[in-house]
């Protein structure tokens, strides 16, 4: 989650490509493509199961897509450089972190209207829900810092300082929280009782940690690292158990408790690396489509959602390339 698309290096976009999904072979699943408007960049999507929509945050606003309709509405114009849209109060209300302003801002989805705006440190990036207390960690990617709010009143209730530069966070639902420490190569684990670090995981041979997973059948950690290789870990003990490889540009991890299977996109490939969380081996490489680098899931269906575009080469060097027009969708990967 280190930026918006659209913010990344001119460099990497010019190995894009043209961002389509891949036709399905004998061993690749079938992949459906779900447009959704507007164009521009994007970072991190979620899933609301209950009322099967998924949320990406976009360089614009965010981006609502009906999963039942299989249409896409925009809401938040105006918010830019946005990193998670998180839907909470039981789905009625929507989280954004606001990279440009550095706040949180609430969102009754049932209006559209902005309910409440929470200031937070630098560059708000990842946020989750700590289900013991029921407030959310939005973390600070610039200058760290997390800062816990109450979704119903919309106040802050507490901050935990932690140095370095936050990417994703996961919580054991029992009271302890991990997040990235990107520029660290590491772990942070914290106390939601105590709101205090409890450890500091090292994660050597891991470059720039990004998306996180906790698999809860092994107690093991997996993180996606930006030198092509995913570290796995003890969560109670931090050893580093193995590492696996992947490809280029990974952004997001998911884990499937049901098949004990971690997934990992690979934006640059344009390939999800599978890993058996219990042999800690890569089981397989699937195919999605170059730029698919984050990534949400339904753990009843076992679908991958990725956002995904389209991008021109760059028209001079050092100048960022346009997004192809119509070219935004979330692709669905079936994983079981």
């Amino acid at each position: 989650m280190r930026t918006i698309v659209l913010a990344a290096t001119a460099s990497f976009f010019l190995a894009l490509g043209s961002g389509s999904a891949q036709a399905a072979t004998p061993s690749a699943p079938a992949i459906e493509r779900i447009s959704a408007a507007p164009d521009g960049g994007w970072d991190y999507a979620t899933f609301d199961g209950q009322h099967q929509k998924i949320y990406v945050a976009r360089t614009s606003g965010v981006t609502i897509i009906d999963l039942a309709t299989k249409t896409s509405s925009a809401i938040l114009p105006d918010l830019s450089r946005n990193h998670i849209a998180l839907p909470v109060n039981g789905g009625k209300t929507l989280l954004v972190t606001v990279g440009s302003t550095g706040e949180a801002v609430l969102v009754d989805l049932a209006s559209g209207n902005i309910t409440g705006r929470v200031k937070t440190g630098a560059k708000p990036d990842a946020a989750l829900i700590e289900p013991l207390s029921g407030l959310v960690w939005v973390m600070d990617n610039k200058g760290g810092g997390i800062t816990l709010i109450d979704p119903q009143s919309g106040l802050i209730r507490d901050k935990i300082a932690v140095e370095g530069a936050l990417e994703f966070a996961v919580t054991d639902g029992a009271g302890t929280v991990f997040v990235n420490v990107e520029d660290h190569n590491e772990v942070v684990v914290l106390d939601a009782r105590s709101k205090s670090i409890r450890a500091h995981y090292a994660m050597p041979g891991c470059d720039e940690p990004t998306g996180l997973a906790f698999d809860a059948k092994q107690a093991r950690l997996i993180a996606s690292c930006g030198n092509h290789v995913a570290a796995i870990l003890s969560a109670k003990t931090g050893k580093l158990l193995a590492t696996a490889a992947i490809g280029s540009g990974p952004d997001a991890v998911v884990y499937d408790q049901k098949t004990d299977r971690a997934f990992v996109p690979n934006g640059r490939d344009g390939t999800v690396t599978v890993i058996n969380m219990a042999t800690m081996k890569v089981l397989k490489t699937l195919p999605t489509a170059v730029s698919a680098r984050t990534a949400t899931f339904d753990s009843d269906t076992g679908a991958l959602y990725l956002p995904s575009g389209s991008f021109g080469p760059a028209a001079t060097k050092g100048v960022l390339p346009q997004f192809v027009p119509g070219s935004f969708a979330v692709l669905k990967v079936p994983t079981r």
